[in-house]
């Protein structure tokens, strides 16, 4: 499938020039890309379950625990996957116990929540995606803007990014609880565009879940998918242009560079 992408010029070149370059070592590889993508003024909007750390699992797990207290039965990680991943708690709860109230929803969301943190606290830098600290280190050194846009409560969010060392490096940090909607609205997306300056032909944004492609395709941003915990098929029906295994796949370059380059096509 990724042989179907179009590729850029440079990126072309290199890539007729030596076949070789695709055998060697993923870090080489990386290195050699970045040497022949300009200085790109692209924007990277990144989610963070299952998108910078496969942590999906850890949810599983906190889910079927609580589900199981309140006696709603068992789930399978296909019901997660269905029903739960990527989206909102209050959105889980609504679908879930339709008769309940919101503080009852909010009592129950915390709890989750608190679960998932305490599963997290020990396992998270291990999570990390694969290639995710170099990808960082180049996009540092190439001065690009950089946004995490989530479903993840805040506390959430900051023990994940805190657990790489990263709490601080994002230019910016959107929590879908904290705009009018989450995603899959388009809210969390417009709202990290409009707080770095940038129209949608300018970002990329990388997600894991139809709940998070579609709230930054309905936000009109060119979504790679990454194959953490959903299938290619099923983030391609959701909007994703494209679809990676991890931060080492080329792909991700190619599409880095398809920005930089202004081809939105």
């Amino acid at each position: 499938a990724h042989a179907t992408m179009p590729v850029g010029p440079r990126l072309g070149s290199a890539i007729s020039c030596s076949k070789s370059l695709w055998i060697c070592s993923t870090s080489c590889t990386r290195l050699l890309l970045a040497m022949m993508l300009p200085a790109p003024p692209c924007v990277i909007l990144f989610d963070i379950d299952g998108t910078l750390f496969n942590s999906d699992s850890l949810h599983l797990l906190a889910f079927k625990e609580i589900l199981l207290e309140v006696g709603f039965g068992d789930i399978d990680e296909q019901f997660f996957l269905q029903r739960i991943s990527g989206r909102q708690n209050a959105q889980i709860c609504k679908d879930l116990f339709p008769q309940w109230t919101e503080e009852e929803g909010a009592r129950f969301s915390a709890d989750k929540e608190a679960r998932f943190r305490r599963l997290a606290s020990e396992q998270l830098p291990s999570l990390a995606t694969p290639g995710l600290d170099e990808l960082f280190s180049w996009l540092e050194a190439e001065g690009i803007k950089c946004a995490a846009v989530t479903n993840a409560p805040r506390p959430n969010a900051e023990q994940m990014l805190g657990s790489i060392g990263r709490l601080e490096w994002f230019d910016t940090v959107v929590i879908g609880d904290e705009c009018e909607r989450g995603k899959p609205w388009p809210d969390p997306y417009l709202e990290a565009m409009k707080r770095l300056c940038v129209s949608p032909k300018q970002c990329l944004a990388i997600e894991d879940s139809p709940s998070g492609a579609s709230s930054a395709v309905a936000a009109a941003v060119r979504t790679l998918g990454i194959t953490s915990t959903q299938s290619a098929h099923v983030l391609r029906d959701a909007g994703c242009a494209s679809t990676i295994a991890d931060f080492n796949d080329p792909v991700l370059w190619a599409e880095i560079q398809r920005i930089s380059a202004g081809d939105v096509s």
